[in-house]
């Protein structure tokens, strides 16, 4: 059986990143219902890991929405849309009042493919915007997250094939739009010209700030040993690696990316030295049910990560009802990290060390799925 560790023997530090853009923290303080979420201690997991400190980045509140994906998709409808409206060379940065404006007149509809969080996240900003939204779903997407997205007021359409095959489906949808007014919000990046895609990596830049002025508040310095991300296509991962190669401090934080064994695209590129598509099975954290590496992160990815670990989907429900133990009511996906690090710590293979302060991103809020076998 093939070891659901990799550890990345190309590993290394990485030049020419793009700088951090100011501007993206100001523009989600702008939005409606903003708040940051909070930096969770897990002192009791941290001491059975034998570690000095143990956070989990608690997005399950970030704008009444249960996850993180509002970050990266309403950055990336802004920029899309002033770039089509013509106003991205605005000397003054543009209101969300004023897009709103243009982007009605000019009767814009969003498209965008999901597994879930995604797509809501595109709806919620369509309607911010008062305009439409059309999300693309995969047959296996349950009804309560369908539910969610219809609930912010967009149209869903069902494909019947897998997430990749949808993002297919939804990039030709948005382009046959009568009269060009469809609107690609997509965050995984079929050509590594897409800037739709790394405007939503950007856009997760603002988790990062926040995390960077609570680990000082909570510890007093700016010390992160290891990052622990979820990866579904890796827009994700290719932000947080970004983030933490980029800034400057004594010791770059080792990233670890974390996803479900059944759909283990980024590993399995790893393993092959170039992105490699997988066929993409349930798993119950269906937002990282996802066969194909988003090509503008492969680059970054491909030297940043310096572990990948995959997770089953028995150990993530466990990991979800000890997070519920403090307080976090986290989803699978958000779960996934946990359990990850609780794998790799039991298996030896990277020994994080007893000073070691560990950050995990729960990326998902509570919700439904069943309830797997024990040795499932």
């Amino acid at each position: 059986m093939p070891s659901r560790i990799f550890i990345n023997p190309n590993q290394k530090p990485l030049t020419s990143l793009p700088s951090r853009n100011p501007e993206v923290q100001v523009f989600h303080q702008s939005l409606p219902h903003y708040n940051t979420t909070p930096l969770v201690p897990l002192p009791g997991i941290a001491k059975e890991l034998g570690i000095a400190h143990l956070f989990v980045k608690d997005e399950s509140s970030r704008f009444g929405l249960s996850a993180f994906k509002i970050l990266g998709a309403s950055w990336a409808t802004k920029r899309s849309l002033e770039k089509r409206l013509g106003l991205d060379t605005s000397p003054s940065p543009v209101s969300l009042e004023q897009l709103a404006s243009a982007a009605q007149g000019a009767d814009f509809t969003l498209y965008a493919a999901t597994d879930g969080n995604h797509g809501r996240a595109v709806a919620r900003m369509a309607k911010y915007l008062g305009i439409k939204a059309r999300i693309y779903v995969p047959s296996m997407l349950d009804s309560e997250a369908k539910d969610k997205i219809t609930n912010e007021g967009a149209e869903i359409e069902v494909v019947d094939g897998t997430y990749d095959q949808t993002v297919v489906k939804t990039k030709l949808a948005a382009e046959q739009h009568a009269d060009g007014k469809g609107v690609l919000i997509s965050d995984t990046a079929l050509d590594v010209e897409d800037e739709t895609a790394r405007w939503i990596v950007e856009g997760y830049q603002t988790m990062f700030d926040e995390i960077e002025e609570q680990i000082v508040e909570l510890t007093g310095e700016r010390k992160i040993s290891h990052v622990f991300t979820p990866v579904g296509v890796g827009s994700l991962a290719q932000a947080v690696t970004t983030h933490w190669q980029r800034t400057e401090r004594e010791e770059k934080p080792v990233v670890v990316t974390v996803e479900p064994e059944t759909a283990a695209c980024l590993k399995t590129s790893l393993e092959a030295g170039r992105p490699t598509s997988v066929d993409a099975e349930y798993t119950i954290c269906t937002g990282m049910c996802c066969g194909t590496i988003s090509l503008i992160g492969w680059p970054i990815l491909s030297e940043g990560v310096s572990a990948a670990v995959t997770t089953r989907d028995a150990e993530v429900d466990r990991a979800v009802a000890e997070l519920a133990k403090y307080g976090v009511l986290a989803g699978p996906c958000g779960a996934a990290t946990l359990a990850g690090l609780r794998f790799l710590v039991g298996s030896g293979e990277m020994a994080l060390g007893s000073g070691a302060v560990v950050v995990v991103l729960c990326t998902e809020g509570k919700r439904g799925y069943l309830t797997p076998r024990a040795d499932g």
